[in-house]
């Protein structure tokens, strides 16, 4: 039977199953299983930002079989090696750029991954509908206001414009805003952990960083960073969440720590992953426990599952 896929409007056939409606959604040459829990349906359908979506369907920053519910759904049993997308957590947690300034960065580094070598002059094809996407544009008006704002910052310099297709190239002063991209903030290769430093848990921070270099970052722990004497080890907290690309909280034995740098990462704009133990869960405080964790028995499975979340959510 035909419908509108919820995540991006385009139509798709679907099945439908006992408490989920399911269809195969091909969309911006990536292939994705989507399961929406048959009651929360109409509120998913009512709150979805379509180009939020479109973007990571486009940019392959969504799980290849994902079940859809919303906040409020009593639904426990979702489908068979599927992730379950709580969406209003999903989409306040996903790697998409959320200020003017992260915007801005994303379409800057988007173009200059495009030059093969130094002062190459490249044709951009603005209106594009899959360069909109993956920008995570909603129009051709919201591309070109953050075009021009990458010219008037000296970033760009435009050599021919006809019909939406410019030729650019980038700036020497470009070229350095990418070397600091690509070693601090969302560019970096870096991810900081955050967890107890109690012995009980060494396992499992050695199964956190195998899950980051298994993946292609580099772990950052504060008490394994060599600290300059002038420095506080607050002051290195600080400064290593802001070279970071993301963070990994761990608030198993629930140190206070975890809970004040996960939120000075998410208040940086990073994007933070949360784990626990299966046994400490249950005491999470109550702010963070209605945010999507990774709850695990063993050092194996967060490893297992630590890998998938980072090559859904980051990469």
């Amino acid at each position: 039977m035909a419908m509108k896929c919820i995540l991006t409007g385009t139509d798709v056939n679907y099945e439908n199953f006992d408490n989920s409606i399911y269809y195969k959604l091909n969309f911006a040459n990536n292939e994705v299983d989507v399961f929406i829990c048959r009651s929360c349906k109409k509120e998913i359908k009512s709150n979805m930002p379509y180009y939020i979506m479109k973007g990571l369907i486009a940019n392959k920053k969504f799980p290849k079989r994902a079940f859809i519910v919303s906040k409020k759904c009593t639904q426990t049993l979702p489908p068979r090696d599927s992730e379950t997308i709580v969406l209003e957590d999903f989409i306040q947690t996903a790697p998409f750029p959320k200020t003017p300034n992260a915007k801005l960065e994303n379409l800057f580094f988007n173009l200059f991954e495009r030059q093969t070598f130094d002062g190459e002059i490249f044709k951009v094809k603005l209106d594009d509908n899959e360069f909109l996407m993956k920008n995570y544009f909603q129009n051709l008006d919201e591309c070109q206001f953050y075009y021009e704002g990458l010219k008037a910052n000296g970033l760009i310099i435009q050599r021919n414009n006809l019909d939406y297709v410019s030729e650019i190239s980038i700036t020497h002063l470009g070229l350095n805003k990418a070397i600091v991209l690509m070693e601090e903030g969302d560019k970096s290769n870096k991810c900081f952990i955050a967890m107890s430093f109690d012995p009980s848990l060494i396992e499992y921070r050695e199964a956190i960083k195998k899950a980051i270099v298994n993946t292609g970052y580099e772990p950052i722990l504060i008490d394994e960073q060599i600290i300059d004497s002038q420095k506080t080890i607050n002051d290195e907290i600080i400064a290593s969440i802001k070279r970071c690309k993301f963070c990994i909280a761990d608030f198993s034995l629930h140190s206070n720590g975890v809970y004040f740098e996960s939120g000075f990462a998410l208040g940086q704009g990073k994007k933070v992953i949360y784990t626990c133990s299966q046994s400490e869960f249950k005491n999470a405080h109550f702010d963070i426990k209605p945010l999507q964790h990774i709850v695990y028995e063993s050092p194996s499975e967060l490893t297992k599952k630590l890998m998938f979340k980072i090559e859904a959510y980051i990469d």
